[in-house]
């Protein structure tokens, strides 16, 4: 198999450590793993990886201060990292921080093809939004999840908002935009109901759709794929995150 790259995934839960190893593997990638700071230095002076995969919470050393340890050594001050955490709760002080440092910040769970899109981001970078200035639709009955992504994702894109999915696909319709997020459950017109009816129709079928779901089921996966959606990301959603779905799905439904 063609070697894609090579990944360096530095977390403590040896079944995570296992788990993101064969499936980079099956990709095409090739993948070492380190379960704290240290073993993850030891690993760096025999190879140098494309790309990293960093939980926050290890243990002596979290994933900041290894990633601040990390950016001191010329050779690595460039590598990216993707920090990929179970945590929710991580206040805007580290985050500013990660981002400063060139990390990109996502939420565990990860299933298979989101983790191998990570990746794919992190070693092919997508262009910046802001010189295409894409308009985005954010679609979510509660005002204070759809003002915070407003917020987070307004140097990226060109943001529209509506609070029902009647009104979403009014909007939708009307304006056109490069993609929408749709929030699963609100009242009325539900998340489905509003991208099915989006996907049959001629004017706005070509726009894709990420579904947004605080709900844990089987088989939302198949249902997301059965009303036409690009994705389906469950709440709470890193930005970094969104926004990289949000491109992807424009890429790739363009």
């Amino acid at each position: 198999m063609i070697r894609r790259g090579t990944v360096l995934i530095v977390d403590d839960d040896p079944q995570v450590t296992h788990t993101f190893a064969r499936l980079l593997s099956d990709a095409g990638y090739a993948v070492s793993t380190a379960a704290d700071a240290d073993s993850a230095i030891r690993t760096l002076e025999t190879m140098k990886p494309d790309a990293m995969l960093l939980d926050f919470r290890l243990p002596e050393v979290d994933g900041l201060e290894f990633l601040r340890q990390l950016r001191t050594r010329p050779a690595y001050a460039s590598t990216p990292v993707a920090v990929i955490t179970g945590d929710f709760l991580l206040n805007e002080t580290i985050t500013t921080a990660l981002h400063e440092l060139g990390a990109t910040l996502y939420f565990k769970p990860l299933w298979r093809s989101d983790l191998v899109a990570v990746v794919d981001r992190l070693l092919s970078p997508a262009p910046d939004p802001a010189a295409q200035r894409l308009r985005l639709l954010l679609v979510d009955d509660c005002a204070a999840e759809r003002d915070l992504y407003a917020m987070v994702l307004q140097p990226d894109f060109t943001i529209l908002t509506a609070s029902r999915g009647d009104d979403g696909v009014n909007v939708a319709t009307r304006t056109r935009p490069d993609a929408i997020i749709l929030d699963v459950s609100m009242p009325g017109l539900t998340g489905w109901e509003a991208c099915a009816r989006l996907k049959t129709n001629p004017d706005t079928e070509h726009i894709p759709v990420i579904l947004l779901t605080g709900v844990e089921e089987r088989d939302l996966s198949q249902h997301a794929m059965a009303v036409g959606a690009s994705a389906l990301l469950r709440k709470p959603c890193a930005p970094d995150q969104l926004r990289d779905t949000v491109i992807a799905a424009t890429r790739t439904d363009s």
